[in-house]
C-alpha cells in the first residue's frame, strides 16, 4: 500500500525585508530576554530604547497614528522596541461583558473576531517589525487567554514573522531584559524588570507612585523599573544604600534607579470629549497620550572624558 503523499507547504515571502540592527536579542524563555550591543569603541555611545504600552490598537479610541508614527522613528534611530503589554484590547467579542457595538471597529465585525484582530494588529506592527524586539502581556492579553485558551500575545508575534524579518520574541506579564553592552573591550550591563502593572493602580492622589515603593521592595539588581496599566505617565527615581567590600575595605555606597511609567496610546476620553465610558465614569480623568524613550550613553569620572566610564541613561516623553 502507498503510503500518502506529504503535506506539500508552500512558504510565502515575507512582505518587509529585514533592516541592519547595531544590537541583537535572545530571548530565553517568555521572562529574560537578553539585548547585545556591540561597538568597535566608546567613541559618542548612544543607544536609543522605545517604551510602548497600552496602546489597545484594534479599539476605536486607539491612535494608531501616533505609534506608527513613533516606530518609524525609532527605526530611523536604530532603537530598541520593547512593548509591555495590552498591545490589543479585545474587549468586543460577544461573550465579553464589556462589549459595546459603538467600540467595535466595522473591519472586526465578524465571526472570526479575534483572527482579525491579531491580522490587523500584525499588518500595523510589521513595518517597523525590524526593531521590535519584545511584546509581553497585559492584563488584556492574559485575561482572554483565560477564558479562550489561546494566547494573543503568542499569535500576534507569529502574525508579525509571518510578514516580516524580525528579532521579536513573546514576552511574560512581567520579565527581565538585560542590556549586554561591549564597546571594544569595555563591558557593561543595563538591567530592567518589566511588569505590566497590578490591581487597578489609578490613585488620583498618587497616580500609582506608590507601586513604585512596592516593588523595590522585592525587586534586587534593576537598574530600572518599566511598567503600565493605569494609563498614567511618569518618573521617580529612588536611590538605595549597599555596603561593598574588597580587599578588607568597608564602603558605604548608593545604587540609583528609575522607575518609568510607560502611559498609552488609547485617547478614550477625548473620543467621548468626556461625555462617556469607563474611565468618565469612574473619574480618572483623561490619559496622557505619551510613550517612553530611554537613550542609553557613557558617563565619565571627569568632565574632560577621562577615567572610568559607566552606563547612565535618560528617559523622555515620546509623544
Amino acid at each position: 500500500m502507498k503510503k500518502p503523499p506529504k503535506e506539500i507547504i508552500v512558504k510565502k515571502p515575507k512582505k518587509y525585508a529585514d533592516r541592519p540592527r547595531s544590537w541583537s536579542v535572545e530571548h530565553h524563555g517568555r521572562n529574560v530576554h537578553a539585548v547585545k550591543i556591540a561597538r568597535p569603541n566608546c567613541r559618542d555611545f548612544s543607544q536609543w530604547i522605545l517604551l510602548i504600552a497600552d496602546n489597545h490598537i484594534d479599539s476605536t479610541a486607539a491612535r494608531n497614528d501616533i505609534l506608527t508614527r513613533l516606530l518609524a522613528e525609532a527605526v530611523e534611530r536604530d532603537a530598541v522596541v520593547i512593548g509591555v503589554g495590552d498591545q490589543l484590547d479585545l474587549m468586543q467579542n460577544i461573550s465579553d461583558r464589556r462589549a459595546s457595538k459603538a467600540a467595535l471597529r466595522s473591519t472586526l465585525l465578524s465571526d472570526n473576531y479575534f483572527d482579525r484582530v491579531i491580522d490587523q494588529a500584525a499588518d500595523l506592527l510589521a513595518p517597523y517589525a525590524s526593531h521590535i524586539a519584545v511584546l509581553a502581556d497585559g492584563n488584556h492579553e492574559t485575561s482572554w487567554r483565560r477564558f479562550h485558551e489561546t494566547c494573543p500575545t503568542t499569535n500576534l508575534v507569529r502574525a508579525i514573522k509571518d510578514r516580516a524579518h524580525s528579532p521579536i520574541g513573546a514576552g511574560g506579564y512581567g520579565g527581565w531584559i538585560v542590556f549586554q553592552i561591549k564597546l571594544g573591550n569595555l563591558n557593561m550591563t543595563y538591567r530592567v524588570r518589566y511588569q505590566h502593572g497590578t490591581g487597578g493602580g489609578n490613585s488620583p492622589m498618587t497616580m500609582g507612585m506608590l507601586d513604585a515603593r512596592r516593588m523595590y521592595s522585592w525587586i534586587e539588581g534593576a537598574d530600572s523599573i518599566i511598567i503600565s496599566h493605569n494609563h498614567a505617565s511618569n518618573v521617580a527615581g529612588i536611590a538605595r544604600e549597599y555596603l561593598s567590600t574588597q580587599n578588607g575595605i568597608y564602603k558605604v555606597e548608593t545604587r540609583y534607579a528609575d522607575f518609568i511609567r510607560v502611559g498609552t496610546t488609547k485617547a478614550a476620553w477625548e473620543k467621548s470629549m468626556g461625555a462617556a465610558g469607563w474611565e468618565v465614569e469612574k473619574g480618572f480623568g483623561p490619559s496622557p497620550i505619551r510613550q517612553k524613550w530611554v537613550r542609553l550613553y557613557l558617563q565619565w569620572e571627569t568632565s574632560t572624558g577621562h577615567g572610568k566610564p559607566k552606563i547612565a541613561w535618560d528617559v523622555h516623553d515620546a509623544q
